[in-house]
């Protein structure tokens, strides 16, 4: 800060509550936050979030954060890092049913604003923004599921785990074109007010342009089923995209999340156990 941003280095620093996987984020003073990816495979993320978000933001009626500026690799830190403002309000966690109903509709709404937002131009696809701007059900995502069937061996029935994806991933195609998709809706990255509702949205790293059910997936982790039904009305999806979102939530932030992060991120290891349970009981599987 002291070489890149001498106009903040006099900003109090101190480590920020729940910094995310991708990214170490550190308060600075009471309006900004600085983002440093944790190794070099995050640093496209951050360059999506910082080439994009200044174009999307204005269009969103949600708060997002601002760029204030991209700090340059250095002896002092070798990736590229960013500073953004600090956006009020806390992630949602254990809220009442009419707090979950008041965010799921809130939700809904910012998904729908999003969706609509123009594309300007830009190619869609897993090629050009990563693979949830793709489709929910490939050979890749079908190695995963098989690879966390056996690393969770010992909390779900690998046979149960396969016989639940099976089910979960005979989705339609696409039933609309491809748009704009923040694809990492989860709690973490979601703010709410007193009253449950969203007042912000973080961390646009995973940003691309894809289906717009990779917005959906995380229905089934914040959500319970009438909240979720709520969510579904909001955003206005169809039943593919529907169908398509559940696929999606299954594995990627699912059974394979849970496998990666059981040991160092507790909450969440239980919030997407019971997503999952959740998932494969609509579809007729107990998981153990």
């Amino acid at each position: 800060m002291r070489d890149q941003a001498p106009h903040l280095s006099a900003e109090a620093v101190s480590p920020a509550p729940g910094s995310g996987s991708s990214n170490w984020v550190f308060r600075l003073g009471q309006d900004h936050a600085v983002r440093l990816p944790r190794d070099d495979s995050y640093v496209d993320d951050l360059l999506t979030e910082t080439q994009w978000l200044p174009r999307l933001g204005p269009l969103l009626t949600v708060p997002v954060p601002e760029i204030v500026l991209v700090g340059e690799p250095s002896s002092a830190f070798p990736r590229p890092w960013s500073v953004v403002t600090w956006l009020p309000g806390e992630v949602p966690a254990q809220q009442s049913p009419a707090e979950q109903g008041r965010l799921a509709t809130s939700l809904g709404r910012f998904t729908r604003n999003l969706h609509a937002a123009d594309t300007l131009g830009q190619p869609a696809g897993a090629d050009h923004w990563g693979y949830r701007s793709g489709d929910p059900v490939t050979d890749r995502i079908d190695a995963w599921a098989d690879e966390a069937a056996e690393g969770l061996a010992d909390l779900f029935d690998p046979r149960q785990v396969r016989e639940a994806w099976q089910r979960v991933r005979r989705v339609p195609p696409a039933s609309g074109p491809p748009c704009w998709i923040h694809s990492d809706l989860s709690a973490e990255n979601l703010l709410v007010g007193s009253g449950g509702e969203l007042v912000g949205v973080i961390d646009f790293g995973a940003l691309g342009i894809g289906d717009r059910s990779a917005d959906l997936l995380y229905a089934w982790s914040l959500f319970d089923e009438e909240a979720r039904d709520a969510f579904r009305v909001a955003s206005e999806a169809d039943e593919a995209t529907w169908l398509r979102a559940r696929a999606w939530a299954f594995v990627g932030p699912g059974i394979r999340t849970i496998e990666g992060y059981r040991d160092s991120m507790a909450e969440r290891t239980r919030r997407l156990i019971r997503m999952v349970e959740a998932i494969a009981a609509e579809v007729g599987v107990a998981l153990r």
